[in-house]
């Protein structure tokens, strides 16, 4: 049976996070059809690699879900030996255009996004159920930045030349009284 692209629903998902890019199960969604018009479904085609927006040791992680609709691209020939080695390797057999030889893109149909990264008009808008974690030798921001929750830092905060941790007030005096402002 000679595969072609075809829509897919992700049905498991094994390699995910901090890991190298992993592989998906998928469903297809375009039932097998006989010539009284009768379909079938098709079955599972297991260890399918997804695509990673990826350059050099450089990522954006948003890795596949199960129920995800997405695409899959068969390959011309047997790419199980590139998949094992994860680099170049002969053909495993002399299949050609096999489902078993496909690779997942995802995104197609899906539903709208509840957690998300992303331009929404002129501004940049980052939501998550999660914690919102910057880890960076330093951080420079250089623009208003509006957050909505609580906010954590490890390490000095600085507004202008003024330190979060190292700070001294003016006007400081014993009682009930109120500190000038901060100095530089």
């Amino acid at each position: 049976m000679m595969g072609a692209d075809m829509p897919v629903r992700v049905t498991a998902v094994n390699g995910v996070g901090l890991n190298p890019v992993g592989f998906v199960d998928v469903q297809l969604l375009v039932h097998q059809q006989d010539g009284a018009g009768r379909t079938t479904p098709r079955g599972t085609i297991h260890n399918v690699p997804y695509i990673r927006l990826q350059g050099g040791t450089r990522a954006i992680l948003c890795d596949p879900a199960v129920g995800d609709v997405g695409y899959i691209i068969v390959s011309g020939r047997d790419i199980s030996g590139v998949k094992v080695n994860r680099g170049p390797s002969a053909p495993g057999s002399f299949r050609q255009h096999d489902y078993a030889d496909a690779i997942y893109v995802g995104g197609l149909l899906n539903a709208a996004p509840a957690e998300y990264i992303g331009w929404v008009g002129a501004d940049v808008h980052v939501k998550t159920a999660g914690k919102f974690v910057v880890d960076a030798a330093e951080c420079d921001i250089n623009c208003p930045v509006n957050v909505t929750g609580a906010v954590t830092a490890t390490g000095d905060v600085k507004a202008g030349s003024i330190s979060l941790e190292s700070h001294k007030h003016s006007g400081v005096q014993a009682g009930s009284g109120s500190t000038g402002g901060p100095l530089g």
